[in-house]
């Protein structure tokens, strides 16, 4: 509807950000947050205008409301940006000077590292010096053992130190920057004239009476979101499993979240998405396959470069450490799960506050023991290593994310936890295990004359066997799940028969997938197990490097 002349209303007025006028309530989502604001007024009889400002980058209009508590009727609510007459120049010197302080700080970091760097380049070249050949006139006695393993000992240390220095140097480069992106971003909406407004949400009350009212106003802004990280800690005995799950919030929306209520939701909000619509599958004959130069060259993709460690980790890490004191161990504090009709949400008992464009904050939101089942996992013909893997309950609150592994209250290591898919059961990684170990090799591959009796001379005939050593070192007995495959041929031109294993695997085609095979079995403390696998394959002769061991 169109907004009525100013001359309607009996109040209009913009209610500024500040302590009437403040954020009380965050629902964190995946990409985007749902924030609730709540301030008084005091309105007129008659038709009011009332405008609650905003300070955030990105705000979805869509997703707008407001709930007025007093006598009287909402006519309307929208998100505007009203233009102002004069541009905010203290803030914009505040924010300015906010920048050069930022910008002195990177400085400063960077001569920091050039530093570090020149140290690295001195220890490398005393590593290098011993390279060089040396004249004969001015060669020296060689070290003694002892001189030597000072210096190894020296190395080693100042290597240590300098890549500590250069870790925590790096993350402050990173953090310098984020902030400095924030700070421009304020800048230029404040300081550019096609940016002169105020964001604001409009609400249009028809008042009874002269009276103070309550306004809620509610709306979703962009850059915000939550990533699961978990904690596994089982006792050396293995005699339970307790996972906590922990959320880590970073927000960079431009309003700060000050003493708020805060909760983080896996629901998966909507944008613009329509029902799957499942039209004809068509089967054709495949493309040609593109020359090896030719693929080279399209769709190339640059090597990731590896993501370094901030201090939302460092905090993790120390979030997640067990005192061990007399007094009884304090566990952490428990967020109230709500279930909604679509997903699950936790609710924080304690206000929390979250600087926008500041670390990541790590925040517990439950611990519970889980049902499970520990046994070792291997698949040697693509790892070479066994894995301690706890077959836990399926449970809908768990998603992808990174985990911690403690055994006894001790770190460990990490892995990644996989959020489970449908027919697929849910498995925790606990880390290689060192007391079991396996060994895959081929132990025959021999041309034969015929296969199966049948001579083709445009073809090559071979036998092969493959043997896999299970061996338990432990002093206990162990619960082995070993995966293995035989080859499938996609083309009639390759034959693959007489297929033959001792023992016999468990099940075959394993999660539906042809040709891999699981066996599932015990093995007492100190024991070997071994399997074979025999088949039969046909293939031409031009062709070679077949099986990829």
């Amino acid at each position: 509807m169109d907004t009525p002349a100013k001359s309607q209303f009996s109040q209009d007025e913009i209610i500024r950000e500040g302590d009437c006028n403040r954020i009380a309530e965050a629902v964190v989502f995946t990409d985007q947050a749902y924030i609730k604001r709540k301030t008084q007024a005091h309105v007129q009889t008659g038709l009011n205008r009332l405008c609650v400002e905003l300070q955030a980058f990105q705000v979805d209009s869509d997703s707008v409301q407001a709930a007025v508590y007093g006598r009287g009727e909402i006519i309307s609510v929208q998100y505007k940006e009203i233009p102002v007459k004069d541009a905010p120049q203290k803030n914009v010197k505040e924010v300015e000077d906010e920048i050069k302080v930022m910008k002195r700080q990177r400085r400063t970091l960077e001569q920091e590292n050039e530093v570090l760097n020149k140290q690295q380049r001195f220890l490398d070249s005393v590593i290098n010096f011993g390279e060089k050949e040396i004249p004969k006139k001015i060669k020296t006695v060689f070290p003694k053992t002892d001189d030597l393993k000072t210096m190894l000992l020296f190395l080693e240390e100042n290597y240590k130190n300098l890549a500590d220095e250069n870790e925590r140097l790096f993350r402050r480069i990173e953090e310098t920057d984020d902030e400095l992106t924030v700070l421009k971003m304020r800048l230029k909406q404040i300081r550019q004239p096609e940016q002169k407004f105020r964001k604001v949400i409009e609400v249009l009350f028809l008042s009874q009476e002269a009276h103070e009212i309550n306004l809620i106003v509610s709306y979703v802004v962009q850059n915000a979101f939550w990533k699961p990280v978990y904690k596994a800690d089982a006792p050396l005995d293995l005699s339970r499993l307790n996972l906590t799950m922990f959320a880590r919030i970073r927000q960079t929306t431009g309003e700060n979240w000050e003493n708020i209520t805060l909760a983080v939701s896996n629901a998966i909000p909507l944008k613009g998405a329509a029902l799957p619509d499942l039209h004809t599958w068509r089967v054709g004959m495949p493309n040609p396959v593109m020359p090896m130069a030719a693929t080279m060259m399209v769709g190339a993709v640059p090597p990731m470069r590896k993501k370094k460690r901030g201090k939302a980790h460092l905090a993790e890490e120390t979030a997640l450490m067990a005192a061990s004191l007399e007094e009884p161990e304090a566990h952490f504090t428990q967020a109230e799960e709500k279930k909604l009709p679509l997903a699950f949400e936790y609710q924080l008992p304690q206000q929390t506050d979250i600087k926008s464009g500041g670390d990541e904050t790590l925040l517990p939101l439950y611990s519970k023991e889980v049902t499970r089942e520990f046994y070792i996992y291997t698949a040697p013909a693509i790892d070479p290593l066994c894995y301690l893997v706890c077959r836990a309950e399926p449970d809908s609150t768990l998603l992808s994310g990174r985990l911690n592994i403690y055994f006894g209250g001790r770190f460990v290591g990490s892995a990644a936890l996989t959020e489970k898919q449908a027919g697929e059961d849910l498995l925790i990684n606990l880390g290689a295990e060192r007391g079991v170990k396996v060994r895959r090799s081929k132990i025959t591959d021999k041309v034969n004359e015929t296969f199966f009796g049948i001579v083709d001379r445009m073809s090559t005939a071979r036998t092969l066997v493959y043997r896999i050593t299970v061996e338990n070192l432990k002093d206990e007995a162990v619960r082995v799940r070993l995966t293995d495959r035989i080859p499938v041929s996609a083309t009639d031109r390759i034959s693959i028969k007489g297929v033959e294993t001792d023992p016999e695997p468990t099940e075959k085609d394993y999660l539906k997938r042809e040709g891999v095979m699981l066996w599932d079995f015990e093995m007492s403390a100190k024991n070997t197990k071994i399997i074979e696998i025999r088949f039969d394959m046909k293939h031409p002769n031009n062709i070679h490097n077949i099986l990829k061991d």
